[in-house]
């Protein structure tokens, strides 16, 4: 099939959890109709924090929780429509699907499969929600349900997508309906094994599931909608004089969202990079704002761009005194890790001594029996990471010096430091205690 130059937006649960962000998703579509807008979308805000509870809870406990999740969608639908009989449509829909949901917790088995399956119920109501929208404004749409489009591996809980499959489905469904100038509304966060199982792809992961299908669909640009005005150069519920960047680079972007900044996905970046498409936050509530435009250049070389920060992270510390010169130490470490699935983020070695920063401790006790076999592990768990982030900061050595003057002149220790090797992120890991201050401190002094 020839490509069509669409523009995939991406909508939040902000964006699509009031009847005024709702219109103005309308009015942004309107606006793109001529550029090809495909829409992705997550579910409604806390819906899918009261279907996770629905899972982890008893049978017979879960009806006030489903009877919350019916009421706000209920109340949404109820203000969005005036007209009772399509009002009626759409509720009947979402007690269908609410019925569903009911019937899959009697299940007696609850794995990973189980409650990735629970949770996309979110985007499939809220989709449905958008997309009858859109009809009765007048534009015509079409809800697409992701497990159709999205072919993920079987790690459930934080799936990653198969490309070519992904591309070759995603192309086949998508592409045909904008030629007839219909609006796909996408579910977020959701795909499916290669067998047909529902898997997600992590938390706040609609904004990858943008990315993947503007990968799929060679899109001319990816959109992701908040509740912010773009990236900002900190957390501003932070620092409160944190201002919007214009620009920033795909490695950035990617740093940034990985640590700790919560306005991307960590892998929505990804597949936009390898399609060298342009991504663009914006502000749902402010849409006249410009955003951040996220591309392969950045607007600085060699400075700061943002200081960001994770609360709560895992240090482990590993030391092996019998390891001097021989081979295969870090390997041994890194393998300790891979087999519980567990991500490192920051890395600090010597010859007989390691230091590694985990987001994700949960199967650390299984990874730790491994390492304990060949090495003396000590774990701190009240600890957070640091980050400054910039092209070409590594070199800057003015910024760092100023840094740690700062750092020193709070009374905040270094327990680590990191340096990217792309120079690119210069990370500290500090007390949990201090990670505020340390924000707050850096930004005002480097920024």
């Amino acid at each position: 099939m020839n490509d069509i130059a669409s523009i995939v937006i991406k909508f939040g649960g902000t964006s699509v959890s009031t009847a005024s962000n709702i219109r103005t998703i309308v009015s942004i579509a309107r606006r793109l109709e001529k550029k090809h807008p495909v829409i992705v979308v997550s579910a409604l805000s806390g819906v899918t924090d009261l279907l996770l509870a629905c899972a982890n809870i008893s049978v017979s406990d879960t009806d006030e929780k489903i009877a919350q999740i019916r009421q706000r969608h209920e109340s949404l639908i109820q203000e969005l429509w005036q007209d009772e009989g399509l009002r009626q449509e759409i509720i009947s829909y979402i007690d269908k699907q609410l019925l569903s949901v009911s019937k899959l917790l009697q299940r007696k088995k609850k794995d990973k499969c189980f409650f990735d399956l629970v949770v996309s119920y979110g985007e499939i109501m809220s989709s449905c929600i958008i997309s009858k929208f859109l009809q009765n404004q007048g534009i015509q749409s079409e809800q697409v349900i992701a497990t159709k489009l999205i072919v993920t591996d079987n790690h459930f809980g934080s799936a990653e997508f198969q490309a070519r499959d992904t591309e070759i489905n995603t192309r086949k469904v998508i592409i045909p309906l904008l030629k007839k100038r219909i609006v796909p509304v996408i579910t977020g966060f959701i795909g499916a094994t290669k067998n047909g199982e529902t898997t997600t792809l992590g938390r706040g992961g609609s904004d990858y599931s943008a990315s993947i299908i503007g990968y799929s669909l060679h899109a001319s640009e990816i959109q992701i909608w908040t509740d912010v005005n773009g990236i900002f150069t900190a957390d501003p519920r932070i620092v409160k004089n944190a201002r919007p960047i214009s620009q920033v680079s795909y490695r950035e972007a990617s740093e940034m969202a990985y640590f700790g900044a919560k306005v991307l996905h960590p892998r929505t970046i990804r597949p936009a990079i390898k399609a060298e498409i342009p991504v663009r936050v914006l502000n749902t509530l402010n849409p006249d704002h410009p955003g951040t435009i996220i591309t392969r250049n950045s607007s600085l070389a060699n400075s700061l761009t943002a200081v960001t920060c994770k609360r709560r992270t895992t240090l482990v510390n590993m030391y092996a005194a019998e390891m001097f010169l021989k081979k295969g130490f870090l390997v041994r470490i890194f393998d300790a890790f891979a087999k519980e699935y567990m991500s490192i983020d920051f890395v600090s070695a010597s010859e007989v001594s390691v230091s590694v920063t985990l987001d994700n401790d949960e199967r650390l006790e299984n990874a730790v029996k491994i390492l304990e076999k060949f090495t003396t592990v000590s774990i701190n768990k009240d600890v957070a990471t640091v980050s400054l982030i910039g092209e070409g900061i590594g070199k800057n050595s003015e910024i760092i010096l100023s840094s740690f003057s700062i750092l020193k002149k709070n009374n905040i220790s270094v327990k680590m430091i990191s340096f990217n090797a792309a120079n690119i992120n210069v990370g500290f890991v500090i007390s949990a205690e201090h990670v505020e201050l340390a924000v707050q401190k850096l930004h005002d002094g480097l920024l």
